[in-house]
């Protein structure tokens, strides 16, 4: 069975009722700290805990403005969870039961404060068994019309009972009722379903294994029910190497212990680095020492200690395991603990991920997420929590839940991005913006430009050219905005470097050389061809605008700004003398209080697109044109 939707109230700072649907495979419970994800995993952690040890606890899970709730003694719905049955559990509950039994695929089960056991809702369609029942029936006509009258099971079970002779047919329906749970056909479904129904397995950034420990600490917290997460992954590391904590009291032992210990983290280290790309040259050893050191303190007084190192066999040294990359400790710590789970689970699982990957970079977020997908999801439900659009797959947005602290009904979860604020819904916008800088740079050949506008105004005068029977930008080009000439320096570092040709296409001013030149004698610019609009218009100073027609460009304005213009369009003969239009524009605009003289660059880029027909450029209209894209193309060359 899979778990599909998910509704729960009155843990911690889940006030009132949150609801959502959970994807077949991984849900990412997106939303900015303290939101409340840590509380949505735990609750539903704590509905039905692999471990069966933890439980809703009111002093510590209840929402305290609500106390008052509790004094009433009543029990008080934490989790709703709906799971949908697969064909082999409603095969289960039918062999139990007849075929048909179930009247829904869906099943919905019910934990929170003060429940004694979970409440189950399965829809038994009781008509349907009791004619079942009735079927395999052979009765005299007076005991037939008896049984025949029952319009439920129990009525069925006492006209049975009170057949005057016994009669097998009857003896084997009843024996088949009594076989149920106080005869009564749902919980023996429920008996069936509880054997196949998923278990929770919780696993945060922080639980991972000590880099040393106490082995009669580790003993004595074992006993006691008392073991952190990265201790249960230690002892889930020697459950898979077939060793107990107690084989260390004897010395004799200590080296057959090391060779079982270190065959077991061989094998999940081979698994780590199928997705750890970041360092495959780590190798984890453990180390068996008789007596703590002279000023050791608790826990680590006491002997015997196992210790976990890291060795970096590129750099021939060792660091403690607790002291090696964040990432790789909790990689390895994870699968230990879950290896061990997963084979030794009677029941699927669904995990729950809490901030997986908190202190990864990128790449490693980025190796982290196909673990999940190919690991983990390929077997498991997976829910995690995150705030970092690179634990995000842009191709997967149906997988998203956004989690927002609202002021009147606490934490809220929902699939619509759109009650997101600015901050929950930043991991998404920067997931896009990072799939859509990838999917822009599609090709061999970039050419940078500053802004969209640049991209029209840059294809309509190629397209121009081409229509004119003279050479367009080449086809090979893949045009991206880059956002200003101030973003120049970032998007060079992520790209100039690499095995892509980069071009740039940049506005003549002082401002912008002063950039470039810098750049350049940084020796920043790597081999990146850069054309300044200026060289085509022969000008000190020029925008692209600079290339389209002085007529075209104000006709552009005009339209775009209609409405402020009030029926009063710009002339040519009307601006301030310049070299660039855009600023000429811009003094007109001031000199009449127009848009506090300032124009959006894309506004007459717009108006052009929204042209019924492109206007037509002359031959001698497109001289500029010309010298600018032979300049552009020039660089496939170099």
């Amino acid at each position: 069975m899979k778990l599909v939707h998910v509704d729960i109230q009155r843990y911690r700072s889940i006030d009132e009722p949150t609801q959502f649907d959970v994807e077949p495979d991984v849900t990412a419970l997106v939303g900015k700290n303290e939101s409340g994800k840590t509380a949505v995993l735990q609750s539903l952690y704590k509905s039905d805990p692999v471990d069966n040890t933890t439980e809703f606890v009111s002093d510590f899970d209840f929402p305290s403005h609500k106390s008052r709730e509790l004094a009433k003694g009543e029990p008080i719905r934490v989790t709703e969870l709906t799971y949908e049955l697969d064909e082999d559990d409603i095969d289960a509950v039918e062999q139990k039961l007849c075929l048909g039994a179930l009247k829904s695929k869906r099943i919905v089960i019910i934990t929170g404060f003060l429940y004694d056991e979970p409440e189950w809702l399965v829809e038994i369609d009781e008509m349907e068994l009791l004619n079942t029942l009735r079927d395999t029936l052979d009765l005299p006509s007076v005991d037939k019309r008896k049984v025949d009258d029952a319009s439920n099971i129990s009525e069925l079970a006492a006209a049975l009972r009170n057949l005057e002779s016994s009669i097998p047919s009857a003896d084997a329906a009843l024996k088949i009722i009594d076989g149920w749970p106080d005869c009564d056909p749902v919980l023996a479904a429920i008996d069936v379903l509880a054997e196949r129904r998923p278990k929770f397995v919780y696993f945060g950034d922080y639980d991972v294994m000590p880099g040393k420990i106490s082995i009669p600490q580790l003993i004595q917290r074992r006993r006691d029910n008392n073991l952190t997460r990265g201790q249960e992954a230690l002892l889930s590391l020697l459950s898979i190497a077939g060793v107990d904590p107690e084989d260390f009291s004897s010395p004799e032992s200590h080296e057959q212990l090391i060779r079982q210990l270190e065959n077991a983290s061989n094998t999940i280290s081979d698994e780590v680095f199928e997705y750890w790309s970041q360092n495959t040259e780590l190798q984890v050893q453990l180390h068996i020492l008789s007596r703590p050191e002279p000023a050791a303190e608790p826990p680590l007084d006491k002997g015997p200690l196992l210790q976990i190192r890291v060795e970096n066999k590129r750099h021939r040294v060792t660091v403690p395991f607790d002291e090696r990359s964040r990432g790789f400790v909790w990689f390895f710590s994870f699968l230990a603990y879950f290896s061990k789970l997963e084979e030794e689970a009677t029941q699927p699982l669904i995990l729950l991920l809490d901030e997986p990957g908190l202190s990864l970079h990128a790449t490693a977020q980025h190796d982290l997420l196909r673990f999940v997908d190919e690991r983990l999801a390929s077997r498991h439900q997976v829910i995690f929590t995150t705030h970092s659009p690179f634990m995000i797959d842009p191709h997967s947005f149906q997988r998203v839940r956004t989690v927002v602290d609202e002021v009147a009904r606490g934490t809220v979860v929902s699939a619509d991005v759109l009650r997101a604020d600015s901050e929950s819904a930043f991991p998404l916008h920067a997931a896009l913006g990072i799939q859509l800088t990838q999917t822009l740079f599609v090709g061999p050949n970039v050419l940078l430009v500053e802004g969209p506008s640049d991209v029209v105004f840059l294809q309509y005068l190629s397209d121009q050219l081409t229509k004119a029977g003279k050479p367009g930008l080449s086809e090979k080009w893949v045009l991206v905005p880059g956002g200003g000439i101030a973003k120049l320096p970032a998007f060079l570092a992520l790209f100039g470097a690499n095995s892509m040709k980069v071009a740039v296409l940049t506005d003549s001013s002082a401002e912008n050389d002063k950039l470039v030149n810098a750049m350049r004698n940084n020796g920043k610019l790597y081999s990146v061809g850069i054309v300044e609009v200026g060289n085509a218009t022969g000008a000190i100073e020029a925008d692209i605008e600079d290339i389209l027609p002085s007529g075209l460009y104000l006709k552009l304005i005009n339209d775009a700004y209609a409405g402020l213009l009030a029926d009063k369009p710009l002339t040519v003969d009307q601006l301030p003398k310049g070299d660039r239009i855009v600023k000429r524009v811009e003094e007109a605009f001031a000199s009449r209080g127009i848009n506090n003289g300032h124009i959006n660059h894309y506004s007459p880029a717009g108006a052009l697109l929204r042209q019924k027909s492109m206007p037509k450029l002359k031959n001698d209209e497109l001289a500029q044109a010309e010298r600018l894209v032979s300049s552009i193309n020039s660089l496939l060359d170099n």
